[in-house]
């Protein structure tokens, strides 16, 4: 009899013969990946009642351990007529079949609860933590973001979502199976294999394409914005329209990965507002007109400590840093 996914999904919900239980049963007992695609074939299509029958059903021990041992002990039917039944050699098939029994379940009943699992990952101020994800997709998160998806990826699309800052190195994979970043307000961005910096705030949100294409959608707009190497688009605060659009040097955006921030014209304001995302750290400039000033270069980030780099910051601009009124300030 063959095992088809009809039959694995009638076995299940308790459909199946006794004799089509034990095909079953000894289909998913000869190796993992019968199993695991078992899994993938209930996910697909199962419904939200069907799957609390298959949780059930896997979580009854006594049922499915009792019901493979029957099968796997069977299957010595011809060879126990020769053999000793108080031999060392049954025994030890014996001993083996319960063990097989036993395994089966318990692997059915992990990659059951894994797959419900949900991962949080969260960076603290300062903080920057290197991710590899279940299809090895590399993402670095920045200070002050989480980020949370399915523990098990198999056979369907790869979602993440994501607060914060982040950048993404996504792996193509041959069945092309799409990758989506969850946003704020109704924001997504979906690709397939590129590398991309999000910077998704309660204060603005940013996108910068470094390599491959990406397409994201906006809540209440039904044209998506594609984007291409080099592309930057802005997005207002509800996540309902790009603000703006410009081509710029994508390793501007994606240097803090590598432990340096890379200024390209870069004003102070700016500069600021990333030491108080990413460190929690609120900066005051007593004259306002120095927030448009710009610099070029680069200067190092510190893992934990925002005063060392707001030190270089000031020493950029030749300005002093000072503790005044309670508050942290940048002087001439």
């Amino acid at each position: 009899m063959e095992v088809t996914k009809q039959l694995v999904m009638h076995y299940f919900t308790g459909k199946t013969t006794r004799e089509q239980n034990r095909v079953v049963e000894r289909w998913l007992a000869l190796h993992p990946d019968n199993a695991t695609m078992a899994l993938e074939w209930n996910n697909e299509n199962a419904s939200e009642d069907y799957q609390g029958n298959l949780a059930e059903l896997m979580m009854s021990r006594e049922q499915v351990w009792s019901g493979t041992q029957e099968r796997l002990l069977n299957t010595q039917d011809n060879r126990k007529k020769h053999l000793n039944p108080y031999s060392s050699q049954y025994n030890l098939k014996r001993y083996l079949a319960i063990a097989a029994s036993m395994l089966l379940v318990c692997s059915l009943c992990w990659m059951w609860l894994k797959r419900s699992e949900t991962v949080y990952i969260q960076a603290a101020y300062g903080q920057t933590r290197h991710i590899t994800l279940p299809d090895s997709s590399q993402v670095v998160l920045n200070g002050n973001s989480r980020l949370r998806y399915p523990a098990i990826w198999k056979g369907g699309p790869r979602e993440i979502w994501l607060e914060g800052e982040a950048f993404f190195d996504i792996k193509h994979l041959r069945r092309n199976s799409t990758f989506t970043v969850h946003l704020s307000d109704g924001k997504n961005i979906q690709v397939l294999g590129t590398q991309f910096n999000v910077i998704d705030r309660h204060t603005r949100s940013c996108i910068v394409l470094k390599s491959g294409s990406i397409r994201l959608s906006l809540a209440g707009k039904e044209k998506p914005v594609y984007l291409r190497p080099g592309d930057m688009v802005r997005i207002n605060d509800n996540g309902s329209q790009v603000t703006a659009k410009e081509v710029v040097n994508p390793e501007t955006y994606s240097s803090w990965t590598h432990g340096r921030w890379r200024l390209d014209g870069t004003s102070l304001e700016e500069m600021l507002q990333k030491v108080e995302e990413n460190y929690g750290v609120t900066v005051q400039v007593e004259n306002q007109e120095l927030l448009t000033k710009r610099a070029s270069g680069s200067i190092p980030l510190s893992s934990t400590h925002a005063q060392t780099l707001i030190e270089d910051i000031s020493s950029l601009f030749e300005l002093h840093f000072v503790k005044k009124d309670n508050q942290l300030m940048l002087v001439q």
